[in-house]
């Protein structure tokens, strides 16, 4: 059985990849086709890894960064350097639903600049709950790294990562003189550390899960050259078909459910919303931010 979806064939489109919701590999191309136009900004013209599951959720699962035999021409290629095989990126709608042909669930794009993958495009922080975390605390959490960003001159977005914690990207200026990866790292690193030291019985900025008990793990670890995030509006791998979705500050609140996301529901919930309208416009350059965060630390 073969179906179109944009021009893009798409083999055994009733191939279940999420069990519950019933969610076919045709449903999953026709959410990329419908949600294309927000996604490829923050998706196209940049490294990508993706997590597939041919067989579905419940099935194997991989993640692949480099082109594979027989693979569609709308998925391109980008040469790194340093590496010795180009990435895979995903430019276009047909690139999208060729992603959903292979079973490409999750999208993982670097978080450089288009086309540029020497030079930050933005920064993400990844509130990542402890076990015995109440998510009121993730949204505490955000709450803060935005004040923290606002506070050196950056803006910050929030976003579900699409399972338990929470994103926070701010998006970079392009300018000349411009901080690298290094720099970039650094930045998010004391931030983060700061905030640690501030409230240690809250956040944690080691990964170990031993030391993420009671606490929200700050993981800036997203921010070296080849770190990827979860792209907004993926669909990920999980039970209940859910995506991370972008939000507005109004929404990070007590009692944001961050499973009201999903394949089914996001697509009209986003039509309703304003959610990262500005985000092109509130790029800022961060060289200006570290030299007020460096002065806060002393």
């Amino acid at each position: 059985m073969k179906d179109d979806v944009h021009g893009v064939a798409v083999t055994h489109p009733e191939k279940l990849l999420w069990p519950a919701p019933p969610l076919t590999k045709r449903d999953l191309a026709l959410y990329f086709e419908a949600q294309a136009a927000w996604m490829l900004p923050h998706v196209a013209n940049r490294p990508c890894s993706i997590l597939r599951a041919p067989d579905g959720v419940e099935g194997e699962r991989f993640f692949q960064r480099h082109k594979m035999k027989g693979a569609s021409a709308h998925i391109v290629e980008v040469q790194v350097a340093g590496e010795a095989k180009p990435y895979i990126a995903f430019n276009t709608v047909e690139a999208l639903i060729a992603a959903a042909q292979i079973g490409a669930i999750e999208l993982h794009p670097w978080n450089c600049r288009p086309g540029e993958p020497e030079a930050p495009g933005r920064l993400v922080f990844d509130l990542d709950p402890g076990p015995d975390v109440a998510f009121a605390r993730v949204v505490d959490a955000a709450k803060e790294v935005r004040e923290r960003l606002e506070a050196v001159g950056l803006a910050a977005f929030c976003k579900t990562s699409g399972g338990k914690g929470l994103h926070v990207v701010t998006p970079l200026k392009d300018v000349r003189a411009r901080p690298g990866w290094d720099e970039a790292k650094a930045f998010t690193r004391e931030l983060c550390v700061q905030m640690a030291a501030d409230s240690p019985d809250r956040y944690v900025v080691n990964m170990a899960k031993t030391l993420r008990v009671g606490r929200v793990f700050l993981d800036y670890l997203r921010n070296d050259r080849t770190a990827t995030a979860v792209a907004p509006l993926s669909p990920r791998a999980r039970a209940g078909a859910p995506v991370s979705m972008p939000l507005t500050w109004a929404q990070v609140r007590a009692g944001l459910d961050p499973m009201r996301f999903t394949l089914k529901t996001a697509p009209a919930l986003l039509g309703k919303s304003k959610a990262w309208a500005d985000y092109a416009a509130s790029e800022r350059p961060l060289a200006p931010a570290v030299k007020k965060l460096c002065k806060s630390s002393r």
